[in-house]
């Protein structure tokens, strides 16, 4: 496996540094902006709340469902050009969105722009360090530390925009930004970059364009062979109730907290908390342990997670100190968990073919994403309260706890 890339190329730490802001502009347009846009465009159609949310959550589910496919161009012919493309057509149907009439234009924008998502965001920027930067761990890291500062970098600039100019005008602005921004970057910053599996491929198609058998055959699919691993499906089943909890307990927390009589502003000031603490456990993990290894993150981060589930039940009640004591512990175990995720995979089944196989991974916890909101409002209303509900959580997270150990039990593998 080669980590330097191809000659001509910047080097790990320009690579890094300019994919956390290409990340960071492009989750604060895509992601953290959307609230921004929702209540001048009911003013104006008189669509639901839950309409509009509705088209944002089938955008992520088509954004999870092209993974693969993404995956394995990215393994194959590196990054430079899926997203440079993606990001540009993300920008075209930004500025489309901004002259949308209708509810059905609307839902369509919105499964085309979860195509684009997958094309530029996380697992692809992901597979492009692990093939191409020599510590992807600590490239990882930092990306994932430098992009949760997205929602404080860009979405105060779209509030401005849209109450100066109103949201067409601001998805006009938007559209520029991710254009002259991270489609751009992509352009000039990945040239020369590789994908985990191009150099076996490159050399099976020079022979072949030479008239002769390649040296070498192309090994048996990477995906193909985690997915007969007991690995890939016990690490599934970890990332999957991540998923589930940390969706459901962001839709759901500041009606949980209304039924526990918190004060609205204490509410959400705990719920804006678990952006900045997810940050403070990417830094803790950074500087606790450089080398981070999933191994050791996610034995301690996966308990951790479980206790602030536990602090939500039993301090959260004591106040607002309680409350932060939650914020703090629940948020610090799930943001270290985003980054153990990433770095797991290449310690289990290798770099080699790490962008199908991550878009495997995601794809399997599609419906624990998205159907996690619903299924706690069922719960809910099923047992009158959420204090039940919250003991499920619990629960899944100790199984969680031990499917992960289960999945890092063998040895690391080496690249």
């Amino acid at each position: 496996m080669q980590h330097s890339g191809a000659q001509g190329r910047y080097n790990d730490n320009v690579l890094v540094i300019g994919m956390a802001i290409g990340q960071v502009l492009s989750f604060g347009v895509l992601f953290h902006s959307f609230s921004i846009f929702l209540a001048p465009m009911q003013a104006e159609f008189g669509w639901s709340m839950t309409q509009m949310t509705g088209a944002f959550t089938l955008g992520l589910f088509c954004a999870d469902i092209f993974g693969i496919p993404v995956g394995h161009w990215v393994d194959r012919h590196g990054g430079r050009a899926v997203m440079t493309v993606g990001a540009v057509i993300a920008s075209g149907l930004l500025l489309a969105w901004s002259y949308v009439e209708t509810l059905w234009g609307f839902y369509g924008l919105w499964i085309a722009i979860g195509f684009a998502q997958s094309m530029f965001l996380g697992n692809v920027t992901a597979s492009v360090i692990a093939a191409n930067v020599r510590d992807y761990r600590r490239g990882l890291t930092i990306v994932a530390i430098l992009s949760g500062l997205s929602s404080i970098v860009v979405a105060p600039l779209s509030s401005f925009v849209v109450t100066q100019w109103g949201w067409r005008t601001g998805l006009g602005v938007l559209a520029i930004l991710l254009l002259l921004g991270p489609a751009l970057l992509y352009a000039i910053l990945l040239r020369g970059t590789l994908g985990s599996r191009t150099a076996e491929f490159a050399r099976r198609n020079l022979a072949l364009a030479e008239g002769r058998l390649p040296s070498a055959a192309i090994g048996p699919s990477p995906l193909a062979s985690a997915l007969r691993r007991p690995a890939f499906w016990l690490l599934a089943v970890a990332c999957s109730v991540h998923w589930f909890v940390i969706t459901g307990v962001l839709v759901h927390f500041l009606p949980m907290m209304q039924e526990r009589s918190v004060a609205p502003d204490i509410a959400v000031a705990i719920f804006a908390f678990n952006g900045p603490a997810a940050v403070i456990g990417r830094l803790a993990l950074y500087v606790v342990d450089p080398t981070n290894s999933a191994r050791r993150s996610g034995r301690i981060a996966f308990p951790m997670f479980a206790l602030g589930m536990l602090a939500l039940i039993y301090v959260a009640p004591m106040g607002f100190w309680g409350l932060v004591v939650y914020a703090l512990v629940y948020g610090m175990a799930a943001g270290v968990i985003m980054i153990v995720r990433q770095t797991a995979i290449a310690e289990i089944f290798g770099l080699r073919g790490y962008g199908a196989i991550t878009g495997a991974l995601t794809t399997a916890c599609i419906l624990p994403r998205t159907m996690a909101p619903l299924s706690i409002a069922i719960m809910r209303d099923s047992f009158g309260s959420y204090e039940p509900v919250l003991w499920i959580l619990f629960a899944m997270i100790l199984v969680a706890t031990i499917a992960f150990w289960l999945a890092m039990a063998g040895k690391p593998r080496q690249e």
